[in-house]
């Protein structure tokens, strides 16, 4: 299967990762578990996953180890470990859920957006998360991506915040 790898910039743009397509606007999941298995449900009819079975169990290890959520009703999921074989593709996905489910949040508040970050390099990981935590750390950001109505407007919201990343998580061309 890794020989039909896509290759995939070190530093990928916003629009090499995320669109509106990769918008799950109406999550109605109400449990940890439930959140998670319909977000791979959702990336698998997609095609983004090879082994959607493997991506829930590897998530659900995941929070269970720590979770992902963060305050201000954000959680970055990820596998531990990552797995070139699994996605065709490097992908960032976005699934929002208007009530929030608990999440394990520092804050103890609902959850009520949750980003899965997959990609098959440790760095593109890492600075997609650093640009992410960055993003979400503004109450603004966060409110403009739970009021959009609509997964453009949500892409576009996201895309506006990444154009105000500080220099040191600015995308490398």
């Amino acid at each position: 299967m890794a020989e039909n790898l896509q290759p995939e910039p070190e530093d990928p743009k916003l629009s090499d990762i995320f669109g509106p397509e990769h918008v799950l606007d109406q999550l109605t999941a109400s449990t940890r578990e439930e959140v998670i298995a319909e977000i791979v449900k959702f990336v698998a009819e997609k095609r983004m996953v090879t082994d959607p079975r493997w991506l829930e169990t590897a998530l659900i290890q995941r929070e269970r180890m720590v979770p992902t959520a963060m305050p201000n009703g954000v959680a970055f999921l990820h596998a531990r470990h990552r797995a070139a074989d699994k996605f065709p593709r490097q992908f960032l996905a976005l699934a929002r859920s208007k009530e929030g489910v608990s999440f394990g949040s520092p804050d103890e508040r609902p959850t009520h957006l949750f980003f899965l970050l997959a990609f098959r390099r440790d760095q593109a990981h890492l600075r997609w998360l650093a640009r992410l935590s960055w993003i979400c750390r503004r109450r603004t950001t966060v409110s403009s991506l739970l009021q959009a109505t609509s997964a453009e407007e949500i892409s576009r919201q996201l895309a506006l915040a990444v154009e105000e990343l500080p220099g040191n998580l600015k995308i490398r061309a």
